[in-house]
């Protein structure tokens, strides 16, 4: 086993600000652009998100399955993420930058396109960097703690590139006083999640690159590309009980969660009337909530085990997450412009995100330990199977979410382009239970799924001895 040290753990995670940069902007802001900026319908928006979910539905297996078996001198994982450190930035700021004078169906397809390349391009650099982290280490409580190195970094990513925006490019002005309606932030935003992911994505590469000689290597006799064997090797996986069920928990989160990022500038700007500033300081709500979730996931998977922990996590953030807008639907929030609403939701949103990132920490050590007990029928280590999975959950925030909010919007004909003062009450009130009730019961089924997974800590010792008498024979 690699000794690791905290260089490498921190260069390791700061490869993860790219799928933050790349979540952020996807989730907070992209929708936001193209419909109420732009004057794409948000439905419209939405049925280009599941398009390119499907490409990631092929891409993502496949990813995972060429990384597993590529062999060079730079091992499996770094020549993918190498070659994606330049198409990927250039990916995003082309998406954020599409020509003046487009009209709907130009707007459609420049956003279909351009999200379809920016996804490929992290797969290529996310699904091996991902696995990368399974392998660095076999201990079980020390993945927990290389997932919350990643976790915390990438949203370090996003919340940089959310706080930087909010506060530069969408300030009110006389032209634009509601400063999210100013198109030409769009393009800046861009630009720095570009520079951001760049940087970080070269940082990753150098870090980690000493100990390719200490990770497992493929067999140089095997097809490094076979479509056939890639579907197989997932289909094989989704085999595993306990795979399927984490499986199936990360997308109803992600799902729940996309589609809370969706809502995310809408419920700030129209729900509680926020100001793009106040905004862009509940977005901190996250980097506050990633210090006490980074000890919140390794503390109780020790001491109560994974499945506990998760399940507590899910159900704890649920409840914080959600309680202003059910509050407020109730008539008991304090109401918009009192001094002691950006308290209640800071607070609140605070302890919500700790339990959520903390949930996302827990369930990304789970899938290293299920690429244990897989390896033990195998024989092989497919990291880059399992979480080629976990890339494409994470991409279903932005298809599936995304699809569900623009329905959303759609139902309670939410109009475009228009200040609050321009939205009538009724309109606000199906807004709050668009995005407040319906992805609470989403969470809540998948803290109930998360209560059959069974791999605790003395079956992973079985399996890490049977591990080690078969790489010994």
């Amino acid at each position: 086993m690699i000794k690791l040290s905290f260089l490498t753990k921190v260069s390791y995670g700061v490869g993860q600000m790219s799928q933050g940069v790349k979540d952020t902007a996807f989730q907070s802001f992209l929708v936001f652009y193209f419909s109420q900026v732009l004057g794409l319908p948000a439905i419209m928006a939405g049925f280009a998100a599941l398009i390119a979910l499907l490409f990631d539905a092929v891409s993502d297996p496949l990813m995972g399955d060429i990384s597993d078996n590529w062999h060079s001198k730079w091992g499996r994982r770094h020549p993918f993420m190498i070659a994606a450190i330049i198409p990927f930035p250039l990916s995003i700021y082309m998406l954020f930058t599409p020509p003046t004078g487009l009209e709907q169906q130009g707007l459609f397809l420049w956003l279909v396109c351009w999200s379809v390349v920016v996804r490929l391009m992290l797969t290529m650099f996310n699904v091996p960097h991902n696995a990368l982290g399974a392998e660095l280490s076999t201990d079980y409580e020390e993945r927990t703690k290389i997932v919350s190195y990643r976790t915390f970094l990438g949203y370090v990513g996003g919340i940089t590139l959310s706080v930087v925006a909010l506060n530069s490019f969408f300030v009110a002005s006389e032209q634009f006083p509601n400063g999210m309606l100013n198109s030409a932030g769009y393009s800046s935003l861009g630009m720095l999640a570009a520079v951001i992911a760049f940087v970080a994505m070269v940082i990753s590469v150098l870090g980690t690159k000493h100990t390719i000689p200490h990770l497992s290597k493929a067999e140089k006799n095997q097809k490094k590309v076979d479509f056939s064997r890639s579907f197989k090797a997932f289909s094989q996986a989704l085999k595993l009980r306990q795979f399927r069920l984490i499986f199936v928990v990360q997308i109803l989160t992600m799902v729940a969660g996309g589609a809370g990022a969706t809502f995310m500038l809408y419920i700030g700007s129209y729900f509680f009337e926020l100001s793009p500033s106040q905004i862009a300081l509940l977005t901190l709500t996250i980097v506050v909530g990633l210090i006490p979730a980074s000890i919140i996931a390794p503390v109780l998977s020790k001491r109560i085990d994974k499945m506990p922990s998760l399940v507590a996590c899910l159900l704890l953030a649920t409840v914080f997450s959600f309680s202003p807008i059910l509050l407020r639907l109730m008539g008991v929030l304090p109401e918009n412009g009192a001094e002691s609403l950006m308290p209640v939701l800071f607070s609140t949103y605070v302890v919500g995100y700790s339990f959520f990132i903390a949930a996302g920490i827990i369930i990304g050590s789970m899938l290293a330990d299920i690429a244990d007990l897989h390896e033990t029928t195998t024989k092989k280590r497919q990291e880059g199977l399992f979480f080629a999975a976990n890339s494409f959950a994470q991409k279903a925030t932005f298809g599936f979410g995304t699809l569900f909010a623009g329905i959303g919007l759609q139902l309670i004909a939410f109009p475009k382009q228009v200040d609050v003062s321009q939205v009538s009450e009724q309109t606000i009130f199906n807004l709050g239970l668009i995005a407040g009730p319906l992805p609470m019961l989403i969470y809540f089924l998948a803290a109930f799924l998360a209560t059959k997974y069974d791999l605790n800590k003395s079956r992973h010792e079985e399996i890490s001895e049977q591990l080690a008498l078969q790489r010994s024979n």
